[in-house]
Formats: C-alpha cells, structure tokens, sequence
C-alpha cells in the first residue's frame, strides 16, 4: 500500500520488487538511498539498487536488510525499525520509541452543565417602628454527594420581636448544611443497597436485553433523583426543627440558654417566632420549604409559578388541623389563631403550640431554559403586589439591565454566584412598589436571576 503524508512518497521496499522501480526513480529518493545505504567502511556495490544487499555494521544505526529470507527472533524489531526509516531516513537506534503498553486513557468526560445563578436583596422596615425581618444569602453553602454545589437563599419575618428571626438567619444554613452533610454520607450506600436488590430481582430472559437495560437506566435515574428528594425533605425537615427548638429558648437579649433565661426582656418571648421561606438551588432544581405566610414565586414564560402556599388561619386545611388540635380562629384584623397569630405556621411561638407549628411544607421543582428568576418575599410585598406584577416587574428589570449576549458556560462558571446589580435593582424596585401601594409592613424581597447574563 503506498501512503503519501506532507507531500514525501514512502518507499515501496528494499527487496527488489517491482513496486520499487517507480519510487527509486524520483531524484529525491535516489539521494535519500545514496546517503542511508553507503557504508563508509564497505566497499560499493554495483548499482544503488544493489547496496540494499549488505546491511550496514554501524552499531547505533540500523538498515532493512534486502532479502526478507532470513529471520531471527531479533527481525521483527528490525523490520519494524526499517519501515520508520525508509520514510524519514536513517534511524539512530537511541531515539526509538515504541508505543506504551496497556489501554489508550479513557476520553475526558465533559463537566455537567452548571446552571446559572445570580441574586440580590432589599430589606427595609417600611412604615414599621420596628425592623423584625431578616434575609439570608449562602450561595454554595453546602455540597451534595455528586459534588454539586448547592445555594441558600430565605426570608425571615419576624412578629413579636426580631431574636427569633436572628436566630433564623444565622443558624438554619448551618443547621441545613450539617443534616444535608449526613444525607450525602449515607446517600451511596442507600443507593447500593437499593441496586443490589434490584440486581437478585428475576429478569426476563435475554432475548429483550438491550431494551431492558435502556429502560433500567431510565428507571434507575428516577429512583436515584427520587431518593435525592427524599433526602432533601429529611434534611429540611431536621433543619428546621432544630432551628425550632433553639428558638423556644432564645431571649431578646441574644441568649439561647436552657433553662430559660430570666432577664427583663425575656417575658413576651412566649409569643415571638419568625416564619421561614427557604430555597435551596441544586443542579437544575429548586428546593422551597415554607413556614408561614412569606412566599417563593418562580417566573416561567412571563407567568407566575407560586412554589409555596401561605399558611394562613383561614385556610380551609389549616383551619381544620387548627380546630382537630382544639383551637380556634378568631377574626381580630384578619383571621388569626386564637385571636393572637395572623399565620398558621412558624418558628417559635410556643405559647400556641399545638395550633401554631413549624412543620415546613417542601416542593422540588425541575428547572428550564424558560425559568427568568425566582422572587422570595415577606408578606409585606405580596400584601401589596400581586404575583403577577412582581414577575412583571421583575423580569422587565433584570432584561433592562442585560442588553449585551450571555455570557458562555466556562466564564460564568469561573465567575461563580455572587451578589449582581441587576438583581438588587430589581429587588429594590419591588420594595419601592410595595412602599408606594401602602404596604405598613416590614419588607424584604430576594431576587434569584435563573438566566444566564452579562
């Protein structure tokens, strides 16, 4: 077979076949053969054709041997070698390399794709005396099994006092990222105790093997996100009722102490607690756990997506477990608990327990290519701003913002999560909205941008 590379002929072979004739005939390979097959010390054969017969005695440098009759356990390194050096001359033996033995390296698998992330926030007391809301930002406070980074983003309002929600926003993303740690560490060998006994199931013969094992893998991928839920929801849950637990001893002079604390301020702090609206983006979803009547409001295709329901009294499930625990609603300013708690849920309040409890209510949703942003808020805005002016207002902001293209995936990933100006100006703006619709609560809104932007 003749193979041309880079405009240079190889030749067809030292052993006089017909094949050589046309190639010893280039000018170039003449030159070539003149200087690889005229020893110095040999005396010249009667043609150059002819000097491929006597091989050459220089210990470092090696020549394929015109006749192909005699063999040796050493000829097939040397056929080897001549092939290398009729195409590039003579070969110096000390600069033979063969290839390295053992499989090729696997290819390198590209990275998962890293969704985007970028958020910003406002908290203002409005027409409060009082500033009882609390916000907190953690973007990869935590990492999942399969190294996912993970982001924390909460609202906190307050009633009664502001320790509790304090507490909230120092501790819950710890207390979060500890009970996420355990999920993780336990995660592999739930998952390999579950295919093995998925593995001693009888199969179904092996006729349908190729299609069983597609659809093995798809089941498999189910079950696996299926239990990455079910570990999110464990871990939420804990998280929450340790925050809970603290939160029945804290004091507003800043203590967490057991038995409780005696100082002057600590005797309305039966009635103090705090609601909780948490998010936590991992891959390409979004975790929400809810407790009490702040919101998470997902923007998808200009529509709002509410992922949590306010815990109000009136709610007909919520007055139902309110009323089977023996409370009651009393409508004083709005439905409350007891006359008391305008929310059915929080974090704190142990005087009206067991009415008011701090069982959050967990979604996961898939994310897309068509989710804008993600708005977190007190009910301070969602009083005044419907879900769908808040979307509005906020995905016209961030698009104001972000005229230029997005940016590719490797510069935003090398940038990574943080604060954005487009996202604080959004959030800004919807405070100013609920300011100016006669919103006399505290207010505090978290605009998470879930595109990717300059």
């Amino acid at each position: 077979m003749v193979m041309a590379s880079a405009g240079t002929n190889m030749p067809g072979g030292g052993d006089g076949s017909p094949a050589s004739a046309p190639f010893s005939s280039a000018p170039g390979c003449r030159m070539r053969k003149r200087r690889r097959l005229a020893p110095p010390a040999v005396p010249a054969a009667g043609s150059s054709e002819g000097a491929a017969a006597g091989p050459s005695r220089d210990k470092h440098k090696r020549v394929r041997p015109a006749s192909p009759s005699t063999s040796s356990s050493s000829s097939q390194p040397s056929d080897v070698d001549s092939e290398q050096g009729e195409e590039g001359g003579v070969v110096d033996a000390a600069e033979e390399e063969l290839p390295p033995a053992g499989p090729p390296p696997p290819p390198q698998v590209p990275a998962a794709r890293e969704w985007p992330v970028a958020f910003g926030s406002l908290s203002v007391a409005g027409r409060s005396r009082d500033m009882e809301d609390t916000v907190s930002l953690r973007p990869g406070f935590c990492t999942w099994a399969d190294g996912s980074p993970m982001h924390f983003f909460a609202v906190f309002d307050g009633h009664g006092g502001s320790h509790v929600a304090e507490l909230c926003r120092d501790r819950m993303h710890e207390f979060l990222a500890e009970e996420l740690a355990a999920e993780a560490a336990a995660f592999p060998q739930r998952r390999q105790q579950q295919q093995q006994a998925a593995a001693v199931a009888p199969g179904e013969g092996t006729s349908s093997a190729a299609g069983a094992g597609a659809a093995s893998s798809s089941a498999q991928q189910a079950e696996n996100e299926e239990e990455e839920e079910r570990a999110w929801r464990a871990a939420l849950q804990r998280a929450f009722r340790r925050v809970d637990a603290l939160a029945s001893r804290a004091c507003a002079c800043g203590r967490v102490a057991s038995p409780p604390c005696r100082c002057p301020l600590s005797g309305s702090s039966g009635i103090v607690g705090s609601t909780a609206v948490v998010a936590v983006l991992v891959r390409g979803r979004v975790v929400v756990a809810n407790c009490g009547d702040s919101r998470a409001v997902l923007c998808r295709r200009r529509a709002p997506v509410p992922l949590s329901d306010d815990h109000k009294p009136n709610r007909p499930d919520e007055l139902a477990r309110i009323q089977a625990a023996g409370g009651r609603v009393v409508f004083n300013n709005g439905h409350r608990v007891r006359g008391i708690l305008a929310m059915s849920r929080a974090l704190g309040d142990r005087m009206l327990r067991p009415e008011v409890i701090a069982e959050p209510e967990i979604t996961v949703t898939d994310r897309t290519p068509e989710d804008e942003c993600l708005i977190l808020a007190s009910d301070g805005m969602w009083d005044a701003v419907p879900n769908e002016i808040a979307c509005s207002v906020a995905r016209q902001c961030l698009q104001d913002g972000n005229t230029a293209a997005p940016v590719d995936d490797a510069a935003a990933a090398a940038a990574g999560p943080e604060p954005a100006a487009r996202c604080s100006n959004a959030a800004s703006l919807l405070v100013r909205l609920a300011f100016g619709r006669d919103s006399w609560d505290n207010i505090s809104v978290v605009v998470i941008d879930l595109q990717r932007r300059e």
